[in-house]
């Protein structure tokens, strides 16, 4: 047998080495925790991804993966940005329109422009005046032209000489600062004064004097022993004064104004200032229980029935306010109060619009006087006394149970004349919640 050289026999034993190593390290690859498959043929559509690992002995090891072939989406293309819209054009302002009317260009009348521009024309009125006598008295729009005044005309101030109540009574008694001044039923009805808190008393004068009215530093009435002629005398008792020479009755001062009832005249309603000038005739209604307040002259119209009317201070606007028998009329706010001879003389009270007529009680009154919140009256279904009631018709309320006449109120006191004696009146006084009761000296 021959003998095989060395280098041979080498080189056939690492050769067997290798295979035999090779088999022993051949097994399935792994990513992290992943078993990865024995290399497959790829699909037509399919990507071939490559990967190595370390074996020992420095051999490396090559796994190829199949999967899908990943396509790259399409990268969509950019919206055209749209063109930004124009702008639109500033409508044009209107120019406004003018108040009046233009002149027009040309003028057939034989004057130039320049002469027409030249003459003054006459204001157009800003209302119409209400007519001489309205048929329907309950009408809302009566008082509508009271506020229709100048933007720049100031709200006049009117000094009233006494209250529409105490005017309504006799004008026995009114109030001035720290001073009531009084006819003095106790004293020959002459004018007095009394002092509200120290009860001083001074005598003004030595007339018989009804329908006092007191304003600034005069004192006005209207005097029995010279045939109801109007005086005025200072309030300390100089400067006594005749003012005119009517029979004037329901004397009412307001402001420089003296509006009263003129006897020697029918009883139609007159004025004239506060000096005795300007006496002017105001209406030709036969009038009575004569209230004045603001614009307006409210009255009794002894030719109608003795219903309400008023009309303005200059005459004008007359209007029919109620259809009522009306006595004691009190015109206090936009109210009228008065005693309904039409309804057994029960108390009433009206818008001064001739609107929303109301029943206040059940019984006969007389005397009606308004003060604040009250009214107080001689209650004839009570022997004449003395009682007082809201001005809504709520708590009537017995003050004094004399038989009561001329209720006056003056401050917190009423004054009044009962006849302690029979046909013989005197002079009493008591405060508004029944106390203090006492006779006027």
């Amino acid at each position: 047998m021959a003998k095989i050289p060395l280098y041979i026999a080498v080189a056939a034993a690492l050769v067997v080495a290798g295979m035999v190593l090779a088999t022993r390290y051949r097994r399935q690859p792994r990513v992290g925790n992943e078993q990865l498959p024995i290399k497959q043929e790829p699909k037509p559509d399919e990507q071939v991804i490559s990967a190595k690992w370390a074996v020992p002995d420095n051999e490396q090891l090559t796994v190829t993966r199949s999967g899908p072939v990943l396509k790259p989406k399409p990268i969509p293309k950019p919206e055209p940005i749209p063109e930004p819209e124009p702008i639109p054009e500033p409508e044009p302002i209107p120019e406004p329109e003018p108040e009046f009317e233009p002149e027009p260009e040309l003028s057939t009348s034989p004057f130039s422009y320049d002469d027409i521009l030249s003459e003054e024309s006459e204001p157009e009125p800003e209302f119409e005046l209400e007519p001489e006598l309205s048929t329907s008295p309950f009408s809302d729009s009566d008082n509508l032209h009271t506020n229709a005044k100048e933007e720049d005309e100031p709200e006049p101030v009117l000094v009233y000489g006494n209250s529409t109540g105490n005017l309504s009574n006799g004008g026995f008694a009114a109030i001035s600062g720290d001073w009531i001044y009084y006819q003095n039923s106790s004293a020959q009805n002459h004018l007095y004064k009394i002092h509200v808190y120290t009860d001083e008393k001074v005598q003004l004068g030595s007339d018989k004097i009804y329908y006092i009215n007191v304003v600034g530093d005069w004192v006005y009435y209207c005097n029995f022993d010279d045939g109801w002629k109007i005086y005025r005398v200072r309030t300390d008792g100089t400067e006594n004064t005749k003012l005119n020479n009517d029979d004037s009755h329901d004397a009412n001062v307001v402001s420089d104004w003296i509006y009263y009832q003129n006897r020697s005249d029918n009883w139609c309603l007159y004025k004239m200032r506060t000096d005795g000038s300007e006496r002017t005739q105001v209406g030709k209604d036969r009038c009575d229980y004569v209230n004045v307040v603001d614009d307006w002259v409210y009255y009794q119209h002894l030719g109608d029935n003795n219903c309400i009317y008023k009309h303005r201070t200059d005459g004008t606007g007359k209007l029919k306010v109620n259809s009522d028998i009306s006595y004691y009329i009190n015109v206090v706010s936009n109210w009228i109060y008065y005693s309904n001879m039409s309804d057994n003389r029960n108390l009433y009270k009206i818008h001064t619009n001739g609107t929303g007529k109301i029943r206040l009680n059940n019984c006969a009154a007389y005397e009606v006087n308004v003060s604040g919140d009250w009214i107080f009256y001689h209650d004839a279904d009570d022997g004449g006394a003395l009682y007082k009631i809201r001005t809504d018709g709520t708590e009537k309320t017995l003050i004094n149970d004399d038989y009561c006449k001329y209720l006056n109120v003056a401050g917190d006191w009423i004054y009044y004349d009962a006849s302690k004696k029979l046909g013989i009146y005197e002079l009493y006084r008591i405060r508004k919640d029944g106390t203090g009761w006492q006779k006027v000296e």
